[in-house]
């Protein structure tokens, strides 16, 4: 099966996909990811990159945690986030989609958060939801 084969039985499966760009200063920083008011169902994430301000230097993955809320549940309570994220090198052998499975319920009225905490300089950080607009 081809990628593009892959991503089409995922679509009419209901699987959909929404990015962010996230910009984590030294210290503390707070991000709410808004999904689609049709989300029923969280799948999953990956974080996508993980480098500095500088183009293609990566990290040092233990200067950068990750906490993620789904509705007032912890699901990830400060881990280490290149647990959570793709190669540095990018790609991966995956099919499509790829992520770190954390299904929940979702119901379209949503509060979704991730707190990163950043012991370096400034880092772009990547991260992609997957979600179903049904059950």
């Amino acid at each position: 099966m081809t990628m593009a084969t892959n991503m089409d039985i995922s679509y009419r499966q209901g699987i959909r996909s929404k990015g962010f760009a996230i910009t984590a200063a030294t210290g503390i920083t707070q991000q709410t990811l808004s999904l689609s008011g049709l989300a029923k169902s969280f799948e999953g994430f990956l974080l996508t990159s993980a480098f500095t301000a500088t183009p293609q230097t990566v990290i040092n993955p233990k200067q950068l945690r990750i906490t993620l809320t789904i509705n007032n549940d912890v699901v990830i309570d400060d881990d280490v986030a290149v647990h959570y994220s793709s190669p540095a090198t990018g790609g991966f052998s995956g099919g499509f989609p790829f992520f770190i499975p954390i299904p929940r319920r979702l119901t379209g009225q949503d509060t979704i958060q991730v707190r990163l905490v950043n012991a370096a300089a400034s880092q772009n950080v990547d991260v992609v939801v997957w979600y179903r607009n049904e059950l």
